[in-house]
Order: C-alpha cells, then structure tokens, then sequence
C-alpha cells in the first residue's frame, strides 16, 4: 500500500491540483470544437506541433476523426491576438476562466494559461489544449481559436518566456493579463513584459498602491499598459464631459476652483470587508478610481500640485493643486456602504468660478443608479439619472484588447495619480 504524502509537498500538490480543476473547466464548453489534448511530461516542440496541425491537417472521415483547419474546410480560424495569462492560486483559476470563456467569440485569440510551480518537482511541462468555434457575430462562418493551459515546473518556472515565445502566432500582438497583484520585482513577470506588445492590470489589486503606481508609470516606457479600473471610470469620464459639452457651461471649465470625489468602502459589518477593503494609513487600494479620475482631471486641465493640505489620514487627504486660472481644492474621502463594490466611486462635485458667481457639477451614485445635477447661472437642474452599472471584468479585458497597444490619456492619467497620492503621503510621513 502506498504511504501518503503529507507536509508541503503535499500542501503544494493540493494547491497544484485545486487550481487545475478550476482550469478544466475551459473544456467544459460546448463550444469545444475538437477533443481535449492532453499530455503530461511534453516538451514545447509537441505543443508546437499540435498547435500547427490544428489547422493544417485536413479532417479525416467520420465525426470522431474531424479537426479544425484553416486550409480550405470547415471553419476558419480567426485569432486576432495573443493572451497570455499568468495564474498563481486557485482565486485566480477562478477568475481566469470566468472572464475568458465568453471572451473568445468577440475577441479570438490564442490564449496561453500559465501555471508556474517553480518549487514543485516531476516533469517540467504538463499540457492541455482545447479549440473552440462559435458563429460570427453577425452570422456567417464559424471563428476557432485555442487555449493553451500549461503548467510548468522547477527550473522551466523561472523561464516562462521560453515556453511561451515559440507557442505564439507571429505577426499578431501579444498581450499579458496579470490577475491579481503583479509580482513587479519578479524576473518571470519582467520576462513577460519583454515580450508583450501591451501589460494589462487591475490596480485594484496593487498590495502598495503608492509603490505599483511609479512602477506601472514605468512599465509605459517599455510597452503599451492597461488597467481594469481605469475602465470603470469610463461612466464617470463620459458623464463629465457632457456637462461641458454644452456651450454655456464651457466657460466655466477652465476656472475650476474645486474637486471633492468620494469611494466605497465597506462598512465594519460588512459581509463583504477582507484585508483588501479596510481603510487604513498604509492601506490605499480602495482608493485607485478616486485617484485615477483626479488624475485624468488634473492632465486634462493642466493642474499641478501646489502643496498638501491635510495628508493621508484613514484614507482622506487633501490637497492644493494650481490650476492654469485658478488655484485647485481636490478632495478624496471614503464613504462607508454595501451599495456598490469597494473601490468604486459614488460622487464627483466639481465647483467653479465664473463671471456671474460659482457653478457646481454634480455626478452621485447610488448603486446601480446615478443622478447627474448642475448649479450654475443661479438655477439648479436635475439633468437625468442614469444607469451605472460596474461592467464585468470580461467587459473591462475585452475594451482593453480593442484599445490601441498605447493609451496616452490613460498613461498621462496613471503619472499624475502617483504624483498626487505621493504628495497626500509626503506631509505624512
């Protein structure tokens, strides 16, 4: 009778195996257009070449024998990018899979799912490849693409970049998603990077807010950058420049005087409140819309940061920023509530000085609701409420592969957060 294994190796086997039956559940699909490949022990020269007689080899008779080919019958194949995933516990299994299996018809790709075990023994690749086709949007032909799951061991686990490069279809853009909190300092993640046309993040995740900020700002100088949160503020975005699409309150945009944005946080009773979520001097997460929104502000308007107010403190700060006319109040607060996810925004109130006295625009949330205000010229309107919903994260991944490799609004955007969240902690510390 074999002994069983207990001690870390086994934790790290459980772990191991945890996290691939969430991945199998790509296979699951009905969508799965040829049988499941799978190969424990293989090398990337096999993975190579079953990749390539995908849609090379013409399908044999009989149902059992059918694959997909690219080469005259019957469906084409139409990846329009590389994805390439990094996956290192089983909350991010989970997350992977959600976001990708209804990301494939929009935007086929081939998207290679890595799972480095760098301290975990046995053969250096295990393997799974599934090909999936769905109908066109639109109608007509089917589309196919792959996804490639390969879990790499030992000292291959230290050189994903050279499991994957020959793994990609040349000539198309290859993007990096990494679910969860980059490991910035990790050779593996800086491999990646190298290889990416475009890194895409949730900053939402960053353990040090203050410390990812400068360091994705850097990222910018190397390849393309995108993040998750910073699609949650398209509402906010577009619902701002509304206001001041319309020609009588144009004029007051450029002497904006004041800018005070609040954030949800969960309450202390909250069901919903971890580690991640409280509000605390070192722990700034929560913030990151609030600060990308005052940042994307800030460049559009040419605002500079003048001096600190009232540092960081549980969360709040504020500061002085000069303006081009005006010098600039920006004030972010948290607001305890379950109505929303932590981290999204609930109120924008933008205060400006005209000729004929002070204006306010108004933008507050509440769950899946906003109502959009203004006070100015000495009348007050209820311009509409709208519907807020936060998109899924398939939604935020998918705007993020449609956008071009560099977004400069956004990357100008993500500099001036860091400037201003490192000026709140500057008086602090």
């Amino acid at each position: 009778m074999a002994q069983a294994v207990t001690g870390p190796r086994s934790d790290a086997a459980l772990q191991e195996q945890a996290v691939h039956q969430r991945l199998m559940r790509f296979g699951d699909e009905q969508s799965l257009a040829t049988p499941l490949w799978k190969e424990d022990g293989t090398s990337v020269r096999a993975i190579a070449a079953h990749l390539a007689s995908l849609w090379d080899v013409a399908p044999e008779s009989g149902e059992d024998g059918a694959v997909v080919t690219e080469k005259g019958l019957p469906h084409a194949r139409a990846s329009v990018l590389n994805l390439i995933v990094t996956v290192t516990d089983e909350a991010a299994a989970d997350r992977v899979v959600n976001t990708l299996v209804g990301l494939g018809v929009r935007h086929p790709s081939r998207a290679i799912v890595l799972v480095p075990q760098p301290g975990s023994g046995g053969d250096p690749i295990d393997a799974r490849i599934t090909t999936h086709c769905h109908n066109a949007l639109g109608g007509g032909d089917q589309v196919c693409y792959e996804e490639v799951v390969l879990t790499v061991r030992g000292e291959a686990a230290g050189h994903l970049s050279g499991v994957v490069a020959p793994l990609l279809i040349h000539d198309l853009p290859t993007y990096v998603w990494w679910p969860g909190d980059p490991p910035f300092d990790d050779p593996v993640f800086d491999q990646l990077v190298e290889m990416a046309d475009r890194v895409i993040v949730d900053s939402a995740d960053f353990g040090d807010l203050g410390r990812d900020l400068r360091r994705m700002a850097n990222l910018r100088r190397r390849s393309g950058v995108g993040d998750l949160s910073w699609g949650r503020l398209a509402w906010w975005q577009e619902l701002t420049a509304q206001f001041f699409d319309v020609p009588r309150f144009r004029r007051y945009l450029p002497n904006l005087s004041r800018l005070k944005i609040k954030y949800a946080v969960s309450p202390p009773s909250s069901s919903r409140r971890d580690e991640d979520t409280e509000v605390a001097p070192g722990v700034t997460a929560p913030m990151v819309q609030a600060l990308l929104y005052a940042g994307w502000i800030a460049t559009r308007l040419g605002w500079k940061r003048h001096r600190t107010l009232e540092p960081m403190d549980n969360g709040a700060f504020r500061l002085r920023l000069e303006g081009r006319h005006e010098m600039v109040e920006l004030l972010i607060e948290p607001m305890e509530t379950d109505a929303v996810r932590p981290g999204d925004v609930l109120s924008v109130r933008l205060r400006s000085l005209g000729e004929t006295g002070a204006a306010e625009f108004i933008i507050d949330r509440d769950g899946d609701d906003a109502m959009v205000a203004t006070n100015a010229d000495g009348m007050t309107a209820l311009l509409r409420r709208v519907t807020m919903e936060t998109p899924p994260e398939s939604e935020l991944l998918a705007s993020q592969l449609t956008m071009d490799l560099v977004d400069p609004t956004y990357e100008n955007g993500l500099r001036a957060a860091a400037i201003l969240l490192a000026s709140a902690g500057e008086a602090a510390a």
